[in-house]
């Protein structure tokens, strides 16, 4: 795809289509040497917010009491998986 390259005052500008439109009024950028191409992207903090948002409406989960440990003191993960334990 291909886009329009303009300037805006002392800086260079492209017109971003609709389809990939940003959130906010901040965007990180940077050359990625590997890609060799120039890389935008939202900001940390902002890429993340539907997950947070997400995780915000899981319901409330206790850990039972006493979990099932290995003799070396890790958490069994397969007993951990039989317990009969209902999410609260």
């Amino acid at each position: 795809m291909q886009t329009t390259v303009f300037r805006n005052g002392g800086s260079q500008a492209i017109r971003i289509p609709a389809q990939f439109r940003f959130e906010g009024d901040t965007v990180e950028v940077e050359w990625d040497e590997r890609l060799k191409a120039l890389v935008i992207r939202e900001p940390a903090d902002t890429r993340m917010n539907p997950f947070f948002e997400w995780l915000d409406k899981q319901p409330v989960y206790q850990l039972p009491e006493n979990l099932p440990m290995t003799k070396d003191g890790r958490l069994d993960v397969a007993a951990f998986m039989d317990m009969d334990e209902v999410l609260s």
